[in-house]
């Protein structure tokens, strides 16, 4: 099976998909279709296998809501759920995996309208309510994580909360895969990296290295360094042309996210790297070495490949990418669109996209 952690996925609800089959996938699955197809929410469930009912496994993904940075847990936790689907509040997926075992997660909500007292309200909020001792009255959304019909955890969120202080990991969490690393589209940009995974890898780094001399050809190394009197850590870049390293700050978004990329391939040794617009901020014209070693290295260090993309130029990049001819066997192209309220996905080899987009002109994306 190779790098195959996941042979299939079936979305029976979430968010805005409705019965979307996934099957066959390979060792490198990429992701297409217009906007709002559910590409990120495909992305989104498979980031949750490590630990799919616990509910930290899902809270990277509450999305923001018109640009708002004030979204509550509990407004982001029911975005999650259909809300076209007024017969059934929950979401429900199933995965099989590379040994043909099944995983079906249900999540199932009710939202419950009670009293609560000031003194519980102000120490689950930031903000601050009377100081009266009284009652108030809230929504509490109940959340209800099963495996397989059988139910494992459950949460309650009041509508005005922000802080979580009841987050913990059971003694027989089930664990679909793992690592399991997702890589955002703006990822790159919170100066987020992998560093540690990558400098510990004697054959990889100078690979990594050589390719970052791409993008400066004074590039002598890169590492971890600590900040004066702090225990936090940053990025350095040493270069040929200043005595000290300079902060990766220094370079451009192209620099960061193929850094990000590439350390994470390496986080992801033996599991499922899952990559959300790979094309954001890396120019095409250096996308060819970058994504030549990425696929090339996942093989390698069996890991099983996910990536949107709703660039065709960039797709078209990576399908033909010739660094290794059998790495063409290993990508399976799968198109998203929406029919009739329901979703569909096309699914077409690497060697058949290519035909298909050359003798007929057939949208890709």
């Amino acid at each position: 099976m190779g790098n195959i952690h996941i042979n299939s996925l079936n979305i029976e609800t979430y968010r805005g998909i409705k019965n979307l089959k996934l099957d066959g996938f390979t060792g490198i699955n990429i992701l297409t279709g217009d906007n709002n197809c559910g590409k990120t929410s495909v992305l989104e469930l498979l980031h949750t296998i490590a630990e799919p009912t616990q509910l930290q496994a899902w809270l990277p993904h509450l999305r923001k809501s018109n640009g708002r940075s004030d979204i509550t847990y509990y407004e982001g936790l029911l975005d999650l759920f259909n809300r076209e689907d007024t017969d059934s509040a929950k979401v429900k997926y199933e995965i099989v995996d590379s040994g043909n075992k099944s995983h079906v997660i249900t999540v199932t909500n009710k939202i419950i309208p009670g009293a609560v007292s000031t003194r519980t309200a102000n120490q689950k909020s930031k903000i601050k309510f009377s100081t009266e001792e009284k009652n108030i009255i809230a929504n509490r959304l109940y959340l209800s994580f099963d495996y397989n019909s059988q139910e494992d955890n459950n949460y309650g969120i009041y509508d005005f909360q922000d802080t979580l202080d009841f987050l913990f990991t059971g003694d027989n969490v089930p664990v679909i895969c793992t690592p399991v690393v997702y890589i955002s589209p703006t990822a790159h940009g919170h100066n987020f990296l992998y560093l540690k995974e990558v400098l510990n890898d004697s054959e990889l780094y100078p690979e990594m290295l050589s390719i970052l001399q791409d993008f400066d050809s004074d590039i002598i190394s890169i590492n971890q360094y600590s900040f004066p009197n702090t225990s936090n850590e940053y990025c350095g870049i040493l270069t040929k042309k200043f005595k000290n390293a300079l902060p990766l700050n220094m370079y451009g978004d192209g620099m960061k996210k193929a850094i990000l990329l590439m350390s994470a391939v390496v986080a992801a040794k033996n599991g499922v790297l899952l990559i959300d617009e790979f094309e954001t901020a890396i120019h095409t014209s250096a996308m060819d070495k970058i994504f030549a070693w990425i696929l090339k290295t996942c093989k390698k260090l069996n890991v099983q490949l996910f990536m949107t993309t709703h660039s065709k130029e960039a797709l078209q990049k990576v399908l033909v990418l010739d660094s290794d001819p059998e790495l063409k066997d290993e990508i399976t192209l799968f198109t998203l669109y929406r029919k009739d309220g329901e979703n569909i996905a096309r699914k077409l080899s690497a060697e058949r996209a290519i035909e298909a987009d050359e003798n007929f002109n057939q949208e890709l994306r």
